[in-house]
């Protein structure tokens, strides 16, 4: 069965049902399957726990354009 992993920063669980919803549906419809055989997980990283460039994100390492990009997108923009 296809599964998709997302990793990134923390969403609220209103964000995650929504995220969700529309990657089942995209898979489902690019699969031809029925939305009951796709396993989604989402794995959610402190910015303790990742780097950009050399630097962890908590220690200023790219943190605003990196969690900026993942806020534009669940916020729908």
């Amino acid at each position: 069965m296809p599964t998709v992993i997302i990793e990134g920063p923390r969403i609220s669980l209103t964000r995650k049902r929504s995220l969700v919803r529309k990657l089942t549906a995209v898979v489902a419809s690019a699969y031809e399957w029925p939305s009951e055989n796709i396993v989604v997980i989402l794995r959610e990283n402190l910015d303790e726990n990742v780097a950009r460039g050399g630097r962890l994100l908590v220690d200023g390492g790219a943190r605003r354009s990196t969690s900026q990009a993942y806020r534009s997108y669940s916020d729908g923009r």
